[in-house]
This record gives C-alpha cells, sequence and structure tokens, in this order.
C-alpha cells in the first residue's frame, strides 16, 4: 500500500523544491505508509523517508513495512535538525509544535497530500463499500424504532452506535434530531421522545479498515412530504453533476438552483458535500466557491438539507466519481 505512494510524494517535494515534509496526521501517515499509529507519530519525507514514533507504539513495531521508522521518547533529536525550509500539512501543525520546530522556517504547505488522499484506488472503495453497508444495517433498524415513536433521541443514537460496534467502528457520533431539533444540522441527541407527527433526521456512518462512511435519512410524517420531495429532487440533481471532469462547484449550483426554484435557498445552511475517506470530511469540498474539478475514483457526499422554522430535512449518500457518477448507497430514500 505505501511505497507507491511514498515514491509518490517525494516526487512532488521534488518538484516543488521542498527539502522535507513533516507528517503528522495519522489518516496521512496510514495513506502514505500503510500503518496507523495510535500516538503522536511524526513522518518525514525525505530522500529516505523516517517514520518516528512514540514508546506507546513500540509493540507494533514489527507491523511496519516499506519505510525506516524508529521508536523514540522524544522527538526533538530528529526536528531540530530541519533546514531552513520544510513543508507540512495546513491545518494540523499546532501553535505549540510551530514555535517549537518550525518558527523562523520558510513552511510550504504540503497540500498535494490531500489531492492524492481524494482520489481512491479500488481497495479503499471496497473498505468504503464494507463500511457503507455495516451503516445501512443500522439504518434500518433505527428507523424501524423512529416510525414506531416514543422512544428519546438519545437511546436512537446510542442503539445506531451500538450496531455499528458490532461489526466496525463508528465514524462519528451518530445524529438522531427530531420536531424541532431537525432544524440544527449538527443537532447532539437528547432526552427528547420521538412521536409520530414529528420529521426525524438520522445521521450515522460507519468505519472499516480505517475508511468511513456517512450517510443520512429522514423521516417525515404526511406533512412533511412535500419538503422531502423537494430535497430530494435537489439531491438528484447534485448527484447527476459527480462525474470526472465537471467542476466541483457545479454540484453545489445545481442543488442550490432548485431549492431557489421552490423558495428554499435560504434555508440551506450548508454546503452540499464533502470527500470521504480516511476521515468522515475531508477533500474536496462540493460548495460554489471550490477551485477544481472532479476526478474519477473520488468519493463524496451529496447532501443537501433544508431547514425551516418548524422542522429539517436531509437526504445524503455517497457517490463514486466517474465518467458517470454512481450512487454507492443502496438503502431507500
Amino acid at each position: 500500500m505505501g511505497t507507491g505512494r511514498l515514491e509518490k510524494a517525494l516526487d512532488h517535494l521534488c518538484a516543488g523544491n521542498i527539502p522535507v515534509g513533516i507528517v503528522q496526521k495519522p489518516e496521512t501517515i496510514f495513506y502514505l505508509t500503510g500503518f496507523y499509529p495510535s500516538s503522536s507519530a511524526v513522518l518525514l519525507l525525505r530522500a529516505e523517508p523516517l517514520l518516528l514514533l512514540s514508546q506507546m507504539d513500540g509493540p507494533r513495531f514489527g507491523e511496519i513495512k516499506g519505510v525506516k521508522a524508529k521508536v523514540v521518547e522524544k522527538f526533538e533529536g530528529d526536528l531540530k535538525r530541519l533546514g531552513p525550509k520544510v513543508g507540512a500539512e495546513k491545518g494540523t501543525v499546532s501553535l505549540a509544535f510551530y514555535e517549537k520546530y518550525l518558527k523562523g522556517k520558510e513552511v510550504v504547505d504540503l497540500d498535494f497530500l490531500q489531492r492524492m488522499r481524494s482520489v481512491k484506488d479500488e481497495r479503499e472503495v471496497r473498505a468504503i463499500r464494507r463500511a457503507i453497508r455495516v451503516a445501512e444495517g443500522a439504518m434500518g433498524e433505527v428507523l424501524e424504532s423512529v416510525k414506531a415513536g416514543g422512544e428519546s433521541e438519545r437511546s436512537l443514537a446510542a442503539r445506531a452506535e451500538y450496531l455499528i460496534k458490532r461489526e466496525a467502528e463508528v465514524a462519528f457520533e451518530a445524529i438522531v434530531a427530531s420536531g424541532r431539533n431537525s432544524t440544527i444540522p449538527h443537532h447532539r441527541p437528547t432526552d427528547r421522545r420521538v412521536r409520530a407527527c414529528d420529521a426525524v433526521i438520522v445521521d450515522l456512518g460507519a468505519r472499516v479498515g480505517h475508511y468511513n462512511s456517512d450517510m443520512t435519512r429522514t423521516h417525515v410524517p404526511p406533512t412533511g412530504e412535500e419538503l422531502y420531495e423537494i430535497v430530494l429532487e435537489a439531491q438528484e440533481a447534485g448527484i447527476k453533476e459527480c462525474y470526472a471532469g465537471n467542476a466541483l462547484k457545479n454540484a453545489d449550483l445545481a442543488v442550490r438552483r432548485v431549492l431557489r426554484e421552490y423558495g428554499y435557498e435560504d434555508a440551506f445552511l450548508h454546503s452540499t458535500g464533502h470527500g470521504v475517506g480516511l476521515e468522515v470530511h475531508e477533500g474536496p469540498r462540493l460548495a460554489r466557491d471550490e477551485k477544481g474539478r472532479f476526478e474519477a475514483g473520488m468519493v463524496v457526499t451529496v447532501e443537501p438539507g433544508v431547514y425551516s422554522k418548524r422542522f429539517g430535512v436531509r437526504i445524503e449518500d455517497m457517490v463514486l466519481v466517474g465518467p458517470r457518477p454512481r450512487v454507492l448507497s443502496r438503502f431507500r430514500k
């Protein structure tokens, strides 16, 4: 897994005239080396890459293949010897790390790493598909309980996570938002009990082999069916734009055109979607200000939502980008 990706990353470093790159994000370390650290770690990208591990991962040293590694008590010895120009992943370097090791140096963003990760190979797509299947199983059981009513948001969210954990890991804390709580996109479940007249948003995901899934379904009463159909129409319009070569922003613009037609664009409080892989939220973004184009192998969510004053509706599926978009989720809408 790791060797070819390491070589490609080193080619990018050379092209950018960057003597050494510092990788701290565990997801990127795993992507490049095949080893997922459980504690602090630093991968030094240079002519001879070096993976620095804390003593916490010492017992796992035998798992590392294809990259030189060593266990250290402190990282200072290797990081103090960095030259005047280094690369780092934007958004992952803490202020403390910067002040200790990077202050006064020319720091270049290793943005090519995120671009590399955004295009998945067949092995990655298989892991994502497995994560989706686990999430779909949990979603089915939870929605049956939602329809029955009487159970609290907190209890339903806990059940969703329990069902996922029987087969995999939880990608993120499940969202169950009922009634007026469904107007909050990232609502945290409460003790509020679900009623038959409630709209209920359920957002959950599983993680398999370090790869994540992310899906949302909304149960609506008869009074919410019209809004549900509008959101579904918007989602379908966005999905159609997820093909290789198309501008990333076009998926978001297509969703907004539909919502604007029905007078709901102002109630759409977030962008249309995001990449999913080793992180639940990673590049690319599906937003109207996003640059760049879809590439074959990207896996993205398309998740329009309308949050009215009374209730919200969100529908989310994962899409594999290719000559034509392929919806990876099979769960009914």
